[in-house]
């Protein structure tokens, strides 16, 4: 019974055990096997993330050295190659550095200036994607030409002031000194695998076998689909065979920086070699627990399990230094045996890997720490413990530090990550004796586990100091801002929809006497009777009516004499809804006095025509009369009335037209005529001088005609009443505000006016008969001398100057009028100086004004829509490409409704700092109206480029926070793109920016906080 017992329970437990140890070697088997896959992938990930991060550093280093060649912006190649030897220390990172000019000639280089000239690399791909995109490029595998070497180039341009591509700097590694790899090439994967590094197209860049580097011998054409997948961009592990027929396990990942595929060869026989070795130790423990299982199952199952428990305490001591062991454990040769073997080589790979990380860790530029949920250290990594000198091992299980000086700000944030959150902060730490403090940004990160529960958090705390700094010189710049929108010389407001002031700059105070503004009613500051005279402009101006007004000042604060020119502006949000009114008001009384002093000029010239003893006309080109003075009225019959459809012709008659037309072709071609004409006078022949002088544009064009009749027949009445006339001009001229002159041939002054004793403090006659130089200066007649030439020679002169007077510099406009004599020769010239300061002064202020945004202080629309057209033209000139970007911010109408305008208003000035920021100073930014921004990209070649700028602005919107009145904002932005090429169809700019429009609503339809193009 016993025997047929134990034989039935040795039966039993063979087939349960054959039965379970088939079924558990396998799943074990394909577990280990994926995990040793998985770890072999991470690996190799790490490994390629080293090599990335080594080209990432490399091509920072040429781009650090290639901003010195700029700055110092070397004469000739003698001057650049002793600059370059003295940098021998880049050979730690090239084999070689040269120095290449936009044509590809080498002239300079590590190695030496030997071959200047003799070297031109024009023709390789990676030189010419340099001059194209104007940015650092990898090259692919290529063969030196000097020394036959394989090797691969980073190159990093030189640019000019102008922008353009002054040198090239190269730097060669050579590939079969294994230099991508460096140190890395040393690790191994079991005994025999190794690394390699091929590029898409199965060309070898990295090898142990270096004879097969740059040749095409890589993964391609081996034949084993699973090898050839990275080619296609697939990343992992997978089992293959390689050239030599060997099986092993290949991993496979792409490297960023270069898009080559970095792979791993581990044999089959030493990566699986443990896998194999348990499965044959657990059929042989299988047999022999099969034939003892009859006569002690209970005791060999308690003798089995003893082991587990070993091994249970051992997995639970594996992290605790203070239990490791000196030498390796020794173990049962059975299942369990096998299994803790396997799990101590595991533990060992594992720990390698932590120590791999660590590594990466202590070289990153930022202290990196795990804390547990009672508050102390798990893992510190070299950084932090040199910030608290201190060593790993002293501050492991230790309670975590903060570093900082407020203690209070830490504990919160750690309290917020504890229950879950990720908390992000900036403080500032402690500075040493003699240097400047130092400011911090933690990142703190939950630690969840599978339950959801916080187990502790991550800390990483990086170094800010450079970017506050950055920080504090733009808040400096934003006062600086201010300080020049303080000094407009206008009154400056803008009130909400419910008419209280949100914003008055320094001139508002000082008219208010520092009063308390912003935040009160506008009927509560200005008072009921100065508030009903705007009252109405307001309301027009809240129904989205943009008005301008002329009102005298307020009595009250005593301006009641002056004139005032208020524009308002409704102020609308993206939705063209007006949420309020910007106000600027200038001081007009100097211009409206200029007004009535030239009204009253006017008058008194009618006067003076009026009684000119001539008939006074004016036609325009198609010689329709215009004007006439009162004589040439009554002459031809016309009366006071209107002048519609009076010409030449029937105004003097035809019988004098006649004797007119010859002379008019003449006149249209800008020559002042003077001839004789004969007419019926009280019914005998009359004798008259007629005068035609032309009326040229500023631009030289043809728009009329002046016409002086003089009636000559009695030369002796005549002369009587010319100097009776010269007596009234003198007296006209004496009063007029401006300098009038008679200047000869001899450019010898015979007239000046009592103008000169007002300005100049001059007697008028002690200039007659005095050259021009004496009485002006030389330096001042030198500038004036070729004017002077062309007035005498009978061309009407007229130009914008500046006088100096006693009392102050004026701005003058001077016209030189040739006096033609009848027989057509210029006998002297009719100065007249005009002072025009008040209103150049106005015209500047409100050319300045109107194309300036008075919020964010950028070009408005009447500016941008000025620019784009020239912007297009210059494309075409030019050939090279353009790019409009349409921007708003998103979200903006939730920020003006959640913390309101006044926030709204910030976000738009921190918005538009960030804008100018990312963007070149030559490039144009602008606001169109509410959150609605374009910026116009000149002189860029590639759609590639403006994707550059547009991810750039992205990232300097959105990346760190707006700080406004202590609230931190989250802010993105969305951009639409509209590309266009001298090659295009022709584009209109309001075409070019309706498609930048268009870009800009389907990168919102994308999600927003990205960029999208019109096509």
């Amino acid at each position: 019974m016993n025997t047929r017992l134990s034989l039935g329970v040795a039966a039993v437990v063979l087939a349960a055990t054959f039965a379970i140890a088939t079924v558990a070697l396998q799943l074990v088997k394909k577990s280990m096997k994926a995990s040793i896959e998985n770890e072999a992938f991470a690996r190799l990930s790490a490994i390629a993330n080293t090599v990335d991060q080594k080209f990432v550093s490399r091509r920072i280093l040429l781009e650090t050295f290639a901003d010195s060649v700029k700055t110092n912006d070397f004469p000739d190649a003698a001057t650049l190659q002793a600059f370059v030897e003295k940098h021998p220390s880049l050979r730690k990172a090239f084999s070689n550095v040269a120095f290449f000019t936009a044509d590809g000639d080498l002239i300079a280089s590590l190695s030496g200036a030997q071959q200047p000239g003799r070297v031109n690399i024009k023709d390789r791909p990676y030189f010419q994607q340099t001059i194209a995109s104007k940015a650092s490029v990898i090259s692919e595998p290529y063969l030196n030409r000097l020394t036959g070497l394989a090797q691969i180039a980073l190159t990093a341009p030189v640019l000019d002031a102008a922008g353009d591509v002054k040198y090239v700097i190269s730097g060669a590694i050579n590939l079969k000194e294994r230099n991508i790899l460096g140190e890395l090439a040393e690790v191994k994967f079991g005994q025999s695998g190794y690394l390699f590094i091929t590029s898409t197209e199965g060309g070898v860049i990295d090898h142990p076998r270096t004879e097969r580097v740059i040749n095409q011998t890589g993964l391609k054409g081996v034949g084993n689909p699973e090898i050839e997948r990275p080619m296609e961009g697939y990343e992992g592990a997978a089992e293959g065979v390689n050239h030599a027929g060997v099986h092993g396990l290949y991993a496979f990942k792409r490297l960023r920086e270069t898009n080559w595929v970095m792979g791993s060869m581990y044999p089959s026989k030493e990566a699986f070699a443990r896998v194999d070795a348990i499965e044959r130790s657990a059929w042989i423990g299988a047999v022999v627990l099969a034939m003892v299982a009859g006569a002690a199952a209970l005791g060999l199952v308690r003798r089995q399990l003893r082991p587990l428990t070993h091994l249970h305490r051992h997995m639970l001591d594996v992290d605790n230094p203070a239990l490791e062991t000196a030498g390796p454990r020794t173990y049962p040769r059975d299942e369990i045996g096998d299994i803790a073997r396997t799990f101590d080589t595991l533990m060992w790979q594992r720990k390698s890997s932590e120590k791999f990380l660590r590594d990466i860790t202590d070289n990153l530029p930022a202290m990196v720490s795990h804390v547990d949920a009672q508050g102390r250290y798990t893992f510190v990594n070299a950084p932090l413990c040199k910030k608290l000198d201190r060593g790993a091992a002293q501050l492991i299980g230790r309670e975590a530090q903060s570093f900082g000086e407020d203690d209070a700000a830490m504990k919160a944030a750690v309290e917020r990550v504890l229950a879950g959150e990720a908390v992000s902060f900036e403080r500032r730490g402690d500075a040493r004796r003699g240097e400047q403090d130092r400011y911090f940004q933690t990142e703190l990160i939950p630690d969840l586990d599978k339950a959801g529960q916080v187990r502790g958090y991550y800390a990483m705390t990086s170094d800010v100091t450079e970017r506050k700094r950055i920080e504090f010189s733009l808040a400096h710049s934003e006062a600086q801002v201010r300080i020049i929108a303080d000094n407009i010389p206008a009154l400056v407001s803008h009130v909400d929809a419910s008419l209280k002031y949100t914003f008055v700059n320094a001139q508002v105070m000082a008219l208010h006497r520092e009063r308390a503004m912003v935040g009160r009613s506008m009927p509560e500051v200005r008072g009921p009777d100065d508030f009903a005279i705007v009252a109405p402009a307001y309301e027009r101006a809240l129904a989205g009516e943009t008005v301008v007004i002329e009102k005298a000042g307020d009595a009250a604060l005593g301006i009641g004499e002056r004139t005032f020119k208020a524009h308002y502006i409704p102020d609308q949000d993206a939705n063209g809804v007006v949420q309020g009114v910007f106000a600027m008001t200038f001081d007009i009384t100097d211009e409206v006095n200029i007004r009535k002093a030239l009204t009253a000029q006017e008058k008194r010239l009618r006067d003076v025509t009026d009684s000119i003893p001539a008939l006074v006309g004016y036609f325009d080109s198609n010689e329709n009369c215009l004007f006439a003075n009162s004589r040439a009225r009554r002459m031809a019959g016309l009366g006071d009335g209107p002048l519609d459809g009076v010409t030449l012709r029937k105004a003097v008659g035809k019988a004098v037209y006649r004797q007119q037309r010859p002379y008019l072709p003449l006149v249209r071609e800008g020559k002042s005529v003077r001839f004789p004409v004969q007419a019926p006078l009280y019914g005998k022949t009359g004798y008259f001088q007629v005068n035609l002088i032309p009326d040229m544009d500023a631009e030289g064009n043809f728009v009329g005609f002046y016409l002086m009749t003089f009636n000559i027949t009695a030369l002796k009445q005549a002369e009587l009443r010319q100097a009776e006339s010269e007596m009234r001009l003198r007296t006209i001229t004496d009063n007029l505000p401006a300098l009038i002159t008679y200047i000869d041939r001899d450019e010898k002054i015979t007239f000046a006016n009592a103008t000169y004793r007002e300005w100049m403090g001059v007697d008028p006659a002690r200039l007659l008969g005095r050259h021009v130089s004496e009485v002006a200066g030389e330096e001042l007649y030198l500038s004036r001398k070729a004017m002077i030439a062309r007035a005498l020679a009978g061309e009407r002169v007229e130009f914008e100057a500046k006088t100096r007077t006693k009392d102050f510099d004026r701005t003058t406009r001077v016209s030189y009028v040739p006096d033609i004599g009848p027989d057509g020769v210029t006998r002297g010239i009719f100065s007249l100086s005009l002072d025009i300061s008040a209103l150049k002064a106005v015209e500047r202020q409100l050319i300045d004004l109107a194309r300036l945004d008075p919020l964010t202080g950028l070009s408005n629309r009447l500016a941008f829509n000025e620019y784009l057209p020239s912007a297009l033209a210059r494309a075409q000139r030019s050939g090279n490409a353009l790019a409009v970007l349409f921007l708003d911010v998103d979200h903006f109408k939730t920020i003006n409704d959640t913390f309101g305008h006044a926030t709204g208003d910030g976000v738009l000035v921190e918005y538009a700092k960030r804008l100018l920021a990312s963007v070149r100073s030559t490039d144009m930014v602008a606001r169109l109206a509410g959150d609605e921004f374009v910026v116009v990209l000149e002189n860029v070649h590639t759609r590639e480029a403006a994707v550059a700028v547009a991810r750039k602005i992205v990232q300097q919107i959105g990346t760190s926070a707006f700080e406004l009145d202590g609230q931190s904002l989250r802010v993105t932005t969305s951009i639409g793109i509209a590309f266009h090429q001298p090659t295009d169809a022709a584009v209109t700019d309001a075409d070019l920016l309706a498609r930048a429009d268009a870009a800009l609503y389907r990168a919102k339809s994308a999600g927003r906080n990205t960029f999208g193009f019109s096509d």
